[in-house]
């Protein structure tokens, strides 16, 4: 099971990017807009202040931050909706085109012909937008499913989704403590991909270390080839 964003590509630069189409989108469509991609900012402080608990539900948030923006630019009532609705469609669009850090796909496509693969995130690309959807056969997210990480209710949808027990799962993932320690609380064994060996690691210590995405079919080597030794008769 996979993490998304900064695990398999860099997730700011596509959010800078996804960013930069709205704001142009809504340049040219909405002319009478108030705001700009800087105002935005504070118009997101404004509503995670009313509705804090939106900070957790990103696609949420992001519509209503559109919402409030075109509401306090005076846009007509009965127009926000649908341009919202609208706006959200070329952010997600362009949220969903990945550049996938280097060897991310050969691996993928090489783990996929002998394990099952999923995706469990906090964030909301949608993987079967992307050019590795064919290789995955579920992806949660912490906004569907409403629980996000680290909490333990994410790891365990993902658990009876797929009718595995913790020590037949496998967590890969960038941070050491959504998901690292989380996994690892559960018993599920994990790979920490770590880009820098000055990266400070969390409470628990994964199964694995790597520090790029090639080394991955090696790091589940050395935890499957135990396992089958322990039940070989």
């Amino acid at each position: 099971i996979f993490d998304l964003d900064n695990t398999l590509w860099e997730s700011a630069i596509v959010i800078r990017r996804a960013e930069h189409r709205l704001n142009s989108w809504l340049k040219k469509n909405v002319p009478h807009l108030k705001h700009d991609a800087i105002t935005m900012r504070a118009v997101r402080q404004k509503v995670i202040k009313k509705k804090p608990e939106l900070s957790k539900k990103v696609t949420e948030l992001r519509r209503s931050i559109i919402s409030e923006a075109l509401k306090s630019s005076g846009i007509q009532t009965y127009c926000i909706e649908s341009i919202t609705n609208a706006a959200m469609d070329i952010f997600l669009e362009a949220r969903n085109e990945v550049e996938l850090f280097p060897g991310t796909l050969d691996v993928i496509k090489f783990l996929a012909t002998r394990y099952t693969i999923g995706a469990i995130t906090n964030g909301n690309a949608n993987i079967d937008s992307t050019t590795l959807g064919p290789y995955f056969s579920f992806s949660f997210t912490a906004e569907t499913v409403g629980f996000p990480k680290p909490c333990a209710k994410i790891f365990h949808h993902a658990l009876n989704f797929t009718n595995c027990l913790p020590q037949e799962m496998i967590y890969v993932g960038d941070d050491p403590i959504l998901d690292i320690d989380a996994s690892n609380a559960l018993g599920i064994y994990t790979v920490w991909l770590s880009k820098s060996e000055t990266s400070k690691g969390g409470k628990t210590k994964a199964s694995v270390k790597i520090s790029n995405i090639r080394e991955l079919p090696g790091a589940v080597s050395k935890i499957i080839q135990p396992l089958d030794q322990q039940y070989t008769f």
